[in-house]
């Protein structure tokens, strides 16, 4: 699996990512197979910068016949983008069918996320890619100032920010309401903030849950602002490839 999570302000949007790659794999056990999973790497890409500024993020299944799916994230921004007269609006449909021609449609879903400009503004969009159901959903309803989207190992994050109950002596609940989170009042860097917290408080509880480790290494983080110039898209944090095995640590 994996966690991923795109926010927007009215400064820009978050996009960030894990970086495990997680493989399940199953074994002979009298007479029955026994499915085992185990983390592999992490050192896996699930967040991308694709022409136009615009931000790819991947989960689920993280590999396809055995090989890592962030090459063929590559491969598709490779061959269906660069070089291209990008429309914002037609990329998540253009991915979710590059996936399902693969020779297995893979259990794997995206958020794709970038600008267009209507009306003289520049306009933040974020869709949802659900590759084996085959739908894209558009995620930021018109006039929403404000808000972030996860997918992935969403357990954590779910039980921080829903009500919760304590059961007293006697039998009965006693509720503790969630407080609310005011996304539109996000600065970018509030954003930035929440996104590196969103992806290590995943990450750190689950190391100590009797559950496999899904998510784990490094936090990579993309922003995208409005605007299709140069600079207007930025890693603020990305591991790089090193000689010693020692990736940006975060």
């Amino acid at each position: 699996m994996t966690f991923i999570i795109t926010l927007w302000t009215q400064e820009g949007l978050v996009m960030a990512s894990d970086s495990r790659l997680t493989l399940t794999t199953s074994v002979q056990q009298n007479n029955q197979k026994i499915p085992i999973s185990f983390p592999q790497s992490d050192a896996n890409y699930k967040t991308f910068l694709a022409p136009g500024n615009i931000g790819i993020s991947t989960y689920g299944a993280a590999d396809i016949q055995g090989v890592p799916i962030s090459g063929y994230v590559e491969s598709f921004i490779h061959e269906k983008l660069e070089g291209n007269q990008i429309d914002l609006q037609t990329v998540p449909r253009q991915l979710l069918e590059y996936f399902r021609a693969l020779p297995v449609i893979p259990s794997t879903g995206f958020h794709v996320a970038g600008y267009i400009e209507e009306n003289g503004k520049q306009i933040a969009h974020l869709w949802r890619v659900f590759v084996p159901e085959n739908q894209v959903i558009e995620v930021i309803k018109p006039g929403q100032q404000g808000g972030a989207a996860w997918n992935g190992e969403v357990e954590v994050m779910s039980r921080l920010i829903s009500p919760v109950s304590l059961i007293q002596p006697d039998g009965t609940n006693l509720p503790f309401p969630a407080a609310p989170i005011f996304w539109n009042f996000f600065t970018l860097q509030d954003a930035i903030d929440f996104a590196i917290y969103a992806v290590k408080v995943t990450r750190d509880t689950m190391r100590f849950l009797a559950k496999i480790k899904t998510v784990g290494g490094p936090v990579d983080v993309l922003i995208i602002k409005p605007g299709q110039g140069p600079g207007r898209a930025a890693w603020i944090q990305r591991k790089d490839l090193c000689g010693d095995g020692k990736y940006l640590s975060s």
